[in-house]
């Protein structure tokens, strides 16, 4: 990452903060009930998920760093279905044809939240969530992953819902972008957002994203 021109350049992670999505507080409307479900029939996508087999890993409990998929917007689980089909990521037992993907996303996102146990008093990592670490260019969790950490969508992207998710997977997805890609072309904001962050800030903000309120 290295020479990498955004990493080099302090600030420049804070003007992205004018273009990245904050959900807000209240319930959804029905147009962004809408918006969340996509344009894929939950029906149909429940058949073809219980089929595929999706909820014996992505089902509480759960046993492994998986994620949690359920109330995810279904811009984003769509998003993450092609790249595992397109081998961008991989997975031996993840595959989704192009007609699955919506009908799956929809399903998932029409599914409430995952329970979450009572909010963790811990200063620290609800400053990193609401506020970053503007001396670290840590940009917060809420510009893309709203408010109440449930998701959000903008167009045709999707922000996975963070709050009550799995701390194990947090905790994993969160070193493996602080690890950087092999390809320093492939940096993204996540990259760039976890690369300052330590061990110990890591394992407590999982943990207190795990036990964000499900509810609004």
């Amino acid at each position: 990452m290295t020479g990498f021109c955004i990493a080099g350049r302090r600030g420049v992670r804070w003007l992205l903060l004018a273009l990245l999505p904050v959900l807000a507080y209240g319930q959804w409307s029905e147009d962004e009930q809408a918006e969340r479900l996509g344009v894929g029939d939950p029906r149909a996508g429940e058949v073809a998920a219980l089929a595929a087999g999706c909820p014996v890993c992505h089902g509480t409990p759960q046993q492994t760093p998986t994620p949690r998929l359920e109330g995810q917007p279904a811009a984003y689980t769509r998003a993450q279905l092609a790249r595992f089909d397109s081998g961008q990521r991989r997975h031996p037992a993840i595959a989704a044809g192009p007609g699955e993907r919506d009908d799956i996303a929809a399903w998932y996102a029409s599914q409430p939240l995952a329970a979450a146990s009572p909010e963790l008093d811990d200063a620290a990592s609800a400053r990193l969530f609401a506020h970053g670490d503007r001396s670290r260019e840590v940009i917060a969790c809420v510009s893309c992953h709203g408010r109440t950490g449930r998701g959000a969508v903008s167009g045709s992207d999707g922000y996975p819902a963070i709050g009550g998710q799995s701390a194990d997977y947090l905790r994993a997805r969160l070193r493996h972008w602080r690890a950087g890609p092999a390809d320093p072309r492939e940096v993204t904001v996540m990259h760039l957002i976890a690369r300052p962050l330590v061990d110990a800030e890591i394992d407590a903000l999982s943990a207190w994203l795990a036990a964000l309120p499900a509810a609004p």
